[in-house]
Order: structure tokens, then C-alpha cells, then sequence
């Protein structure tokens, strides 16, 4: 079975700040100060925990049967129900409960679809202190996926809709205090939705290609009860503007909520802002509501000297500082308090030099503290884990962690996945890496054309933002994901889409893109969004199953900014033992198919760039298929930056996955390097020494030929470097030629070609041979190394190779209109289908445990 690292166990936590009380997704933005006593300051009771309880049962049914009454019985009728965890999800609930086996080991997924026909009923216990008598209470939802109804103490408090829209009610009059009892609360949630058309932008894509199953559902953020006096903190928001002798503004909007009873009357409003990370002194203001009203916007300007500015990791240091915000009484009682988390940072876009109005509409390079900045980014592919039961702190922090390692400045979450949870941002802000938000999961599809969709859907994208909008990683929102493909109901979609900026501006100045890509259909650029180089999607290796040759694609490729680069891999042999049954690993069997394993596209890739469809064990197919993924995405990736500045990102598809699969990912679920990992870290250096070579097959007597390029995204100059040049026999490691040249200067925030490498290649080099380059300072301070892996043999004889293996593999899937993976085993599509159903699984066509198809 799958071992999965299960998230920490808690019980419910009394906490004055929400950043220590437990719960890996617990917010961070939220109390500041010492324990309040009486009824000073806020108290916050989070209900993270491991002691809900949880039951299923038909659609209606429950409130007929009284699940959502809270009686006090000792041994009430849900003494028997299961244990329950939230934040969580049902399916790991049922997983740890027994009812259902790990949906993600084989094809398990399958057999829990019950799950979907039913509502799930969560509940749990809580005291309420006798010091927080008097004081007003919300019951806070930060995020329930996807419909939910709650109740307290047996009153009906509401419903809500939308996964990603926190909610709250206000619960003072219900809650039972000190000796009174306990108090019960219960939410009921309803079946998951089944069509993401009715519900998209609201809740994240559970289809498309590389999910298959179950849609997900739960209770996936923090529940907490908080106690405040009359009047409440709703939202703090710090916005910064760096001035020109190296100070900042920061103006802090505050939104305070008051009760009927304090209408009218005065309160006060202190802030101070002190360093979170760094050393900055103190700085203080404050300002007086003479009348309250039920809802009240002030903003306190904040002259901060010589600031420390948030950064990118490569461009400087990420400093962070905490706004402590109080709102008192005319006596002087703190009502409530609330600290929050942000950066010094300011964003702007420029246009791309290089192209004309007719090829490109929007401004694609980002300006950060003034500074022109190249992303290096990936599709995050997150959370860890489609169900969110089953992630944690470490899980996140570990690969927030690989992120950097492997020289990302930013990650993109795209309309596929989810709005993440706010530890990621705050990790993203620790880390230096820029985040590139679809604001919504709007992906691929014609938008529903009722008023009433269209009004909850922005109103979610409000909700939405105004939870993010503190983070000073967040520097680009884009509106949906290729939402524009295909001409039906795309006049409406695009009005959609631009008028979702409309409705989020008043709530933010960062930059907005409309959606991903741009370059296509024509008649989106006749009706005025975008233009043929905005930006471009580059599939197509994989999605024609290797029928363009690498070296040739590559060059075609003239955008601005490339949103999405996609190649998938297999994940690590050790990995593939923890979700496929022992009997299907090899020769691959249905489940490989049910986890999104392409295998005509691994064949066809691996043909490609190896010269070896490499189908004679798993050890050598997973290998080359990670080989394969890591040398296309290094040349697509060090292609688009030798262009800078006319291109200023692009973001392979993806970095993780939220599932064991075989599909993107250059980490695998289990949270693996895969070895295409190291290809993508060499190609995302700052600095970057690149070879520009036409062909990547050459035979003894040719002169191999290419154009050496420094690509520096740092903002810093290196004079007298020195370039190391060294080709060795790819099996034996023998040299073959060694060279090294003076670069004179490599220039501050450029991409410039210095020299040209020429060799003889001999019949030394058997298979192949490595070309290897060391770039060093003038200290002797190694700046970049890189290397390529170049084949021996005949470049147009391996086209036509490649071209008659991708004419027969298409063919093959022609046959079969639907993306399924059937056509791979014979039992299961071909004339033997009758027969399926016997005691052993079936096998994939073409695999083996010995020989493999070649060819030079």
C-alpha cells in the first residue's frame, strides 16, 4: 500500500495567535500581543483537530434523522460514527476508517465513487471559557469544498457555496459559556459536484488529464471560534510605494466591523510596524473613528527611512515585517487585535522589447523594486495531495524548499489546481519566490451564461484575493486557463474574463492578464485581447507523441512569455512500488494506464532523444523517460532565455503533482527528485552559460558547431571571466577536446552570445559524447556549469525514424476517439476483451523483459 507521511494529530487549541495554534493550515496573518484576559483583545479558539466525528448518509436524509441536533446525550445516536479530521477531506476520513482503501494505490479510486451519491455530516465538541463571557463571537470557516450547511447547538446557522471564499457567522447568542455545557457544532456537506461546468471558479478542475476519478470534497481549512469585544479587525492590508532616497510609504487600510450598540459612538485605531525578519525600529500611527458605523474604512500612512525591501531569492534578500494593528474603546479596552504579515515590495509590468503592437498586446516584463526581472518558473501542480487529509507542513516546506533548489524565482498556480492555503504563500514569501496566481480555477471551458453564475463567481475571486493580496510573493493574477480555445461561446468568455478584472481592481493594483495563451484563435485578437506573440503554450512535443524533432520545434518558438512547457515522465522505480499493484509493475498493467501513463508518448520520446525506445525493463523505460523529459524541457528552456529580454518567462508544466501518476512533474508525488530535476536546475541558473547547437546527432568526420551564450538574470556585472570547455566520450568519460577562453564582461540583467565551439567529431566517441562547460569569475568562482548529451549518428535518418514511429503510434490512437488508456492492452480494447476478467492483470503491447528496438 501507499505510505503515506500523515499530518499531525491535535485537539482542539485555545490560542490568542492563530500562526501557533495547531493545524498546518492555520492562518498567519491574524493576532499580535500578549494572552488577553477578560475581555481585552481577541481570543481564538481553533478547532483543528483529529476529534471530529464524521457520517454518511443518503442525500436528504439527515436532517430527517436528526444528525443535525446537539442533544448532550453521553451516548447519542453518533457515539458510533467515525473519527473525523479537519482541516481533512471525506476520502482519507473513510481511508483511515476502513470503509475505502487508499483511493491512490491502483485502481482503488474506482471502487469509492459511493462516495460521491452521499452528504457527509462532520461534527465536534467545545468549551467555552467562563473569561469570555460577554464578549461577541464569530464562528469562522476559512474554506469548505464545495457546498455546506452548518448548524450550532442544534440552530441552523447558513449554507455557503465556493471552496475558496472564507464565511462566518455571528454565534454569541448561541454559544453556551463556562458551566452551561458544551457546545456542538455541525456541518453537513453536500454531494460533490459532478459537473465543473456549473461550478468552476469556484471550485478547482477534478477532470481533465492527469485526474480521473473521484471529485474531491471536505472541510479543507481551519474552523475557528473567535471572541472579540463590540467591535472587530475585518481585514488589515498593507500597500507599499518605495521612494526615490530609499524610504517607503506603507498605508495599512483597516476595516473595522461594529455591533449595533457601539454605532454612533468613538474608538481608536493604533498600528505599529517592527521587522519580522530584519531590523527596521519601530514605527507607529494611529486615528480616531469619531462615529462608528457598521462598517469603517480608515488608512494609516506609515514614512518608513532607508526600508527593507521583499525581494526575489536571486536579486536580493526576502525581508518580511509584521503590521500590529489594535482597535480600543474610548476607555482605552483593546475591542480586538490583529497582526499581519507583508513585504516592502513594489511591482510593475513593461513591454517586451522586440515586438511590435500588431504581435504583442499586454506588457509581460516584470518590474520588481524597479528591477527587470526574468521568471523561471513551474506550474506548481499543487496542494502535495488531492486530498487534503493527507497533507502537512513538512510536505509543503519540503517542496517550497526543491522549488528553490531548483532555481525557480516563481511558480505559477494555473487554472487547473486550486487557490492554495496560506502556509504556501508564506513559505513563497520566506523563500523569495515569486508566485503567478490564476486567480480562479477557470480552465477549459465554455462559461455558463447566467447573471447569477457570473455574480458569485467575482464575488468568490473578491473573497479570494482579499485573502491573498498581503503576500509580497503574489506578482502576477491571471484571469482563467486557456479560456479562450476554440471559438464556441468565446465572445462570452472573453466578456467574462475581462470584466473579472473589473470587478477585482478596486481591491488591488497587481498586474492582470486576461488568460493563458494568448497566440490563438485568430478571432480572439479580432475581438481585441491579445495578439499572435502574447504568449503561447509549447505541447506540442508531446501532444503530436514525438512527431517534431526537438532541434526544430524549439526554434519555432516566438512569444513573449511561454505560461505552460509540457513533458511527462515516469516517477521513481521505488516510487512506482507505493501505488501499483506488485503484479502490474512489469510489464505495465491497467493501473499504469489509470495513473495517466501515455506509454505510446514515453515509446516515442524516449525513441527520439535516446535513439531506444529503452521497453526492455522498468529500471532503463523509467530512466530514459525522465532523460527524455529533463533534455526538452532544458532546451526549450535555455532557448527562451538566450532571447531575453524580448521573452522575460517561461514555466514548465509542472513541478509536482498532486497524485501518484505518470504524468508532469519533475518532483514525484512522494516528493522524489526525479532526474529530469537536475536537467531543469542547470537550465534555471541566474547565471547561465548555453550552447546553441542546430542538431543534437552527429557522425565521426563532421565538425559539431555551436554558439556559446551567458544568459545573467542577476543585476550584477562579472568582468575577466574564464569559460572551461571540455567534450568526453559519453561512456567512457574519456577527453575528447578541452579549451578554455577569456569572456571579458558578462553583462548586468543580459543574454549575449561571447564565442563559437568548433570540434572534429572522432570515432572516439562510440555512442556520444558530453559537452561540458565551467564558467568561472574572476576569483576563480565557478558562476554556472552545464553540459549536453550528444548522440552518434544520423540526424536525418533518426527524423525519419522518429516520423514512422509517431505516424504509427497516432495511428493506433486514432482508433480510439477518447482519451483512454484501454488501447494499450489488448485484453481490455482488442479482440480478447470478451475474455478480460481473468486472475492475472493484463499486459501492455510492446513491452518486455528483454531486448530493446534501436536504431543509430
Amino acid at each position: 500500500m501507499s505510505k503515506i507521511k500523515r499530518p499531525r494529530r491535535s485537539k482542539p487549541s485555545e490560542s490568542i495567535t492563530e500562526r501557533e495554534a495547531p493545524g498546518f493550515m492555520t492562518p498567519s496573518s491574524s493576532v499580535c500581543g500578549t494572552a488577553p484576559t477578560g475581555t481585552d483583545g481577541r481570543w481564538t479558539l481553533d478547532l483543528s483537530s483529529n476529534l471530529w466525528q464524521m457520517e454518511g448518509i443518503r442525500p436528504g436524509q439527515g436532517v430527517k434523522e436528526g444528525f443535525h441536533l446537539h442533544l448532550g446525550e453521553h451516548c447519542s445516536s453518533t457515539f458510533n460514527w467515525n473519527g473525523a479530521e479537519v482541516p481533512g477531506d471525506v476520502y482519507t476520513d473513510l481511508w483511515r476508517a476502513g470503509e475505502i482503501d487508499d483511493p491512490h494505490f491502483g485502481r482503488n479510486g474506482m471502487k469509492a465513487k459511493w462516495a460521491m451519491e452521499r452528504e457527509w455530516w462532520y461534527r465536534c465538541k467545545f468549551k467555552v471559557p467562563e473569561s469570555q463571557r460577554g464578549r461577541s463571537f464569530r464562528l469562522v470557516f476559512d474554506g469548505v469544498d464545495y457546498a455546506c450547511e452548518v448548524w450550532l447547538n442544534g440552530k441552523f446557522l447558513g449554507r455557503h457555496e465556493g471552496m475558496f471564499s472564507p464565511f462566518e457567522f455571528e454565534v454569541g447568542a448561541l454559544l453556551y459559556v463556562g458551566d452551561e455545557g458544551d457546545n456542538g457544532v455541525v456541518v453537513k456537506l453536500d454531494p460533490p459536484p459532478r459537473s465543473y461546468r456549473e461550478v468552476c471558479g469556484r471550485k478547482f478542475g477534478w477532470h481533465g488529464d492527469y485526474w480521473r476519478t473521484l471529485t474531491p470534497m471536505g472541510i479543507w481549512k481551519p474552523i475557528r471560534l473567535v471572541a472579540t469585544g463590540p467591535a472587530y479587525l475585518a481585514d488589515v492590508y498593507p500597500l507599499s510605494k518605495i521612494n526615490d532616497d530609499g524610504s517607503a510609504t506603507v498605508s495599512v487600510q483597516v476595516q473595522v466591523a461594529a455591533g449595533k450598540k457601539l454605532l454612533g459612538k468613538k474608538a481608536k485605531v493604533l498600528a505599529v510596524i517592527r521587522g519580522a525578519n530584519c531590523e527596521t525600529g519601530l514605527h507607529t500611527a494611529e486615528a480616531s473613528i469619531t462615529k462608528l458605523k457598521a462598517d469603517n474604512t480608515l488608512t494609516l500612512i506609515f514614512k518608513i527611512p532607508d526600508a527593507k525591501l521583499w525581494w526575489p531569492w536571486d536579486l536580493g534578500t526576502p525581508n518580511l515585517h509584521h503590521v500590529e494593528v489594535v482597535v480600543s474603546g474610548p476607555d482605552g479596552t483593546a475591542w480586538d487585535e490583529k497582526t499581519t504579515r507583508f513585504g516592502i515590495r513594489e511591482i510593475r509590468m513593461e513591454r517586451n522589447p522586440g515586438y511590435t503592437e500588431d504581435e504583442v498586446m499586454y506588457s509581460w516584463t516584470p518590474v520588481i523594486n524597479g528591477k527587470r526581472t526574468f521568471y523561471r518558473s513551474g506550474n506548481w501542480g499543487g496542494p502535495p495531495d488531492i486530498f487534503y487529509g493527507r497533507n502537512s507542513a513538512d510536505k509543503y516546506s519540503k517542496l517550497v524548499a526543491l522549488a528553490k533548489e531548483s532555481n525557480l524565482n516563481n511558480l505559477r498556480i494555473f487554472g487547473w489546481h486550486p487557490t492554495e492555503v496560506d502556509l504556501f504563500y508564506d513559505l513563497c514569501d520566506e523563500a523569495g519566490i515569486t508566485v503567478w496566481q490564476d486567480l480562479l480555477p477557470i480552465a477549459s471551458i465554455n462559461l455558463p451564461r447566467d447573471q447569477k453564475f457570473r455574480d458569485a463567481t467575482y464575488a468568490e475571486a473578491i473573497a479570494c484575493l482579499k485573502t491573498l493580496r498581503r503576500h509580497p510573493c503574489l506578482v502576477l493574477l491571471e484571469g482563467g486557463e486557456e479560456s479562450f480555445y476554440g471559438n464556441e461561446g468565446l465572445e462570452y468568455n472573453v466578456e467574462f474574463i475581462v470584466g473579472l478584472e473589473d470587478a477585482i481592481r478596486p481591491y488591488t493594483n497587481l498586474p492582470y492578464i486576461p488568460t493563458s495563451p494568448l497566440n490563438w484563435p485568430p478571432l480572439l485578437h479580432e475581438m481585441g485581447v491579445g495578439k499572435p506573440k502574447d504568449s503561447g503554450h509549447t505541447h506540442k512535443m508531446f501532444y503530436t507523441i514525438g512527431a517534431l524533432m526537438l532541434e526544430e520545434e524549439v526554434p519555432t518558438w516566438d512569444y513573449a512569455a511561454i505560461p505552460e512547457f509540457a513533458v511527462s515522465s515516469a516517477p521513481n522505480v521505488e516510487s512506482i512500488h507505493k501505488f501499483i499493484p506488485a503484479d502490474e509493475v512489469w510489464p505495465p498493467g491497467p493501473s499504469w494506464g489509470h495513473h495517466w501513463a501515455d506509454l505510446d508518448i514515453f515509446r516515442a520520446l524516449n525513441f527520439q532523444i535516446l535513439g531506444d525506445q529503452c521497453t526492455d525493463s522498468l529500471e532503463r523505460f523509467v530512466e530514459a523517460s525522465q532523460i527524455n523529459q529533463g533534455t526538452i524541457f532544458q532546451w526549450g528552456i535555455e532557448h527562451v532565455r538566450r532571447r531575453k529580454p524580448k521573452t522575460s518567462a517561461i514555466s514548465i508544466c509542472h513541478f509536482i503533482t498532486f497524485a501518484p501518476d505518470f504524468k508532469w512533474g519533475i518532483v514525484d508525488y512522494f516528493q522524489d527528485k526525479k532526474r529530469s530535476f537536475d536537467f531543469v536546475r542547470r537550465a534555471y541558473q541566474p547565471v547561465l552559460v548555453s550552447l546553441e547547437f542546430s542538431k543534437r546527432r552527429w557522425l565521426p568526420g563532421e565538425t559539431f558547431a555551436g554558439r556559446v551564450w551567458v544568459v545573467n538574470d542577476r543585476h550584477e556585472t562579472f568582468a575577466n571571466c574564464v569559460l572551461k570547455t571540455t567534450i568526453r566520450d559519453e561512456d567512457s568519460g574519456r577527453v575528447l577536446h578541452e579549451q578554455s577562453d577569456r569572456i571579458k564582461s558578462v553583462k548586468s540583467n543580459a543574454s549575449e552570445h561571447h564565442l563559437d565551439c568548433e570540434w572534429k567529431v572522432t570515432k572516439g566517441a562510440a555512442k556520444g559524447f558530453r559537452v561540458e562547460f565551467v564558467l568561472l569569475n574572476t576569483s576563480g568562482r565557478e558562476l554556472s556549469a552545464n553540459h549536453y548529451i550528444v548522440l552518434r549518428g544520423d540526424q536525418a535518418r533518426a527524423k525519419l525514424a522518429c516520423e514512422s514511429l509517431s505516424a504509427e503510434l497516432r495511428a493506433h490512437k486514432s482508433k480510439f476517439p477518447c482519451a483512454d488508456y484501454y488501447r494499450f492492452f489488448p485484453k481490455m480494447s482488442g479482440p480478447q476483451r470478451a475474455q478480460s476478467g481473468g486472475d492475472s492483470p493484463d499486459k501492455a503491447d510492446g513491452f518486455t523483459t528483454g531486448g530493446a528496438t534501436r536504431h543509430s
